[in-house]
């Protein structure tokens, strides 16, 4: 492939994920990784303030605020796009979207306007470093 010989606590690195030196695609896979799961955890804590916020007393506040993530990521995770053919990446993109985005409007509508435009801000930046980076939502 030319180039250098990877260092000593590189041998395990592909050649061709080497550019300079630097782990270029190893870099960007562990800032989609940070970002995925700063995402998620915003996405579940979104859904459980708008359950506190909205709920009436000091019992409907505990079980919209459990109650709100289990239902957002229960919708999420119980479709299988596998099976879309062709269309499966695609409509796991729009699922992602539509997730993240009926959270950042949760927060929003909760009284946290700012914080909800940062989780959508945040969803389309993750979303479109992993197209940037070659990468896919799904798995195959």
């Amino acid at each position: 492939m030319g180039g250098a010989a990877p260092a000593p606590g590189d041998r395990d690195v592909p050649q061709h994920r080497q550019r300079g030196g630097i782990l270029v695609r190893s870099q960007l896979t562990w800032i989609n990784l940070a970002l995925r799961a700063v995402m998620e955890t915003g996405i579940v804590l979104a859904f459980a303030w708008w359950g506190y916020k909205t709920g009436q007393s000091g019992g409907g506040r505990a079980a919209l605020a459990i109650a709100a993530p289990v239902i957002g990521f229960g919708v999420w995770g119980a479709v299988d796009f596998h099976q879309a053919g062709r269309w499966a990446e695609p409509l796991r993109l729009i699922e992602e979207l539509v997730i993240s985005g009926l959270a950042a409007l949760a927060l929003y509508a909760a009284g946290q306007p700012a914080l909800g435009i940062a989780l959508g801000a945040l969803s389309i930046v993750y979303h479109a470093l992993v197209y940037m980076s070659g990468a896919r939502l799904l798995k195959h």
